[in-house]
């Protein structure tokens, strides 16, 4: 996968369930961003995480603000539109505003485990964050569409706020 300059190193989280290590202190894919960008030697790095891995992510961006150089959260579950967030599903959404780095946000068009709405939530609380919907896809983007989630999420890390269409609104063919 493509990375931009300033992101040399990429840590991907991936939150399949039933395929994540056993929790360790509750912080487990925490502790596998700490101890990867240990081994890499990386001060500042890019978090890409998919499902359950992209709460983990977002949580490191949190905790981390000095190391998280970019966040990609595909396919996140944390947020709830129909407001059942509780305990640190409900922390992570009220501390949205404080993600300091360029974000994606990215969902598959056909999800049926996670709301549409929560594109929205992402969007206007996050400051620099841009949401992107895959289409022909459900929540599983990566088995869904691989193809287009990689040339995706590889445009982002590479070019930021640049990447396919900009942050601005705009008409695209008048």
């Amino acid at each position: 996968m493509a990375t931009a300059e300033s992101t040399g190193t990429v840590v991907i989280l991936d939150g399949a369930a039933g395929q994540s290590p056993p929790l360790r202190d509750g912080l487990s894919a925490h502790w596998r961003v700490v101890e990867s960008t240990d081994a890499a030697g990386s001060e500042r790095y890019g978090l890409v995480g998919i499902s359950n891995g992209a709460n983990a992510a977002l949580r490191h961006a949190l905790a981390n603000p000095e190391t998280a150089d970019v966040l990609v959260l595909v396919s996140p579950t944390a947020i709830r539109p129909s407001g059942d967030a509780n305990g640190d599903a409900a922390e992570m959404e009220a501390r949205l505003s404080d993600v300091q780095c360029p974000t994606l946000v990215v969902f598959g068009q056909e999800d049926r485990s996670v709301q549409p709405e929560a594109a929205s939530i992402y969007r206007e609380r996050i400051p620099n964050c841009n949401i992107a919907f895959v289409y022909a896809a459900g929540h599983d983007i990566a088995t869904d569409r691989p193809q287009a989630l990689v040339n995706l999420v590889s445009d982002y890390l590479e070019r930021r706020e640049t990447f396919i269409v900009q942050n601005r609104s705009g008409v695209i063919n008048p």
